[in-house]
């Protein structure tokens, strides 16, 4: 494939000119249709870079990874737009510079991939806002659409017998490039916010709290329900979140490097209307 030989030239360019210490992609998986994450260092792994369809986790949650930005040296990664997003989010909340970070954009249509034109996050800004000029029909998946034409009544007893299932093994978080936090609120037990055992009431309480710290931050790139090892359709709550607020404070995550957190800023033109 033209982009995946491209692109294992050009990380391999990076490498011999010491431009960059690692670059962040993908691998073959355990199975024809997986991929798993690739950290190459060495032209021989270079060699191991996949990159097709099949590429759809989103790699920017390896960004945060302690320590590994520390020393101001460059790291490149592979990022699908959602990817891309995530930076921008990770960048303005003040968890990377995006001027250490070498991307290598691509996105897929059916079986074919392309490559996006740009290095830095900064020269996908025309397409993050074209994305969000065209949001994704709330028709496009069944289940969605299923969950969409619920009452509410309907759709809280659809969630709790979601959440019912979770086994509180926090993949979701793992997975989340969002999910930052050296400390998460459930792993405080004085005071203990969240019950931690699994059972009806801490699952509830911990994917409710989970899709609140995410509103206005998701980028819907699905890692936390393909980490789900009960299935649990994580990424439509965290859709439905972001359609509430896109439509709410026109806000679209991820769309730059400096765009305030939509639930940690204000103006003073805001609707008061819940001030009785």
């Amino acid at each position: 494939m033209i982009t995946q030989e491209k692109y294992r030239t050009r990380v391999k360019e990076l490498l011999a000119s010491n431009s960059v210490k690692m670059v962040i992609g993908y691998k073959q998986g355990s199975t024809a249709d997986r991929r798993r994450p690739l950290f190459v260092r060495s032209f021989e792994e270079a060699d191991e870079l996949v990159l097709d369809s099949n590429c759809i986790g989103n790699l920017a949650g390896y960004l945060v990874t302690e320590g590994l930005l520390s020393d101001e040296k460059r790291v490149g990664i592979f990022l699908r737009p959602e990817g891309i997003r995530s930076i921008n989010i990770l960048a303005a909340e003040s968890q990377l510079n995006p001027e250490q970070i070498i991307i290598f954009g691509f996105d897929t249509s059916g079986r074919e991939v392309k490559a996006l034109q740009g290095e830095q996050a900064e020269d996908f800004s025309g397409l993050i806002d074209s994305l969000k000029e065209k949001p994704p029909e709330k028709s496009s998946d069944a289940l969605l659409y299923r969950i969409d034409q619920m009452n509410t009544e309907e759709r809280f007893a659809f969630w709790k017998d979601e959440f019912s299932r979770c086994i509180k093994c926090y993949a979701c978080r793992q997975a989340c490039p969002m999910c930052y936090c050296r400390r998460c609120i459930v792993d405080s037990n004085q005071p203990q916010w969240i019950n931690t055992s699994s059972h009806t009431l801490g699952n509830f309480e911990w994917n409710i709290v989970r899709a609140f710290h995410l509103a206005g931050r998701c980028v819907g790139c699905g890692n936390c329900d393909r980490a789900c090892p009960v299935n649990i359709p994580l990424r439509f709550i965290n859709a439905r979140m972001a359609q509430e607020v896109f439509e709410s404070f026109d806000h679209y995550a991820g769309t730059s490097q400096t765009q305030e957190p939509v639930l940690a800023s204000f103006n003073k033109d805001d609707s008061e209307t819940f001030i009785l």
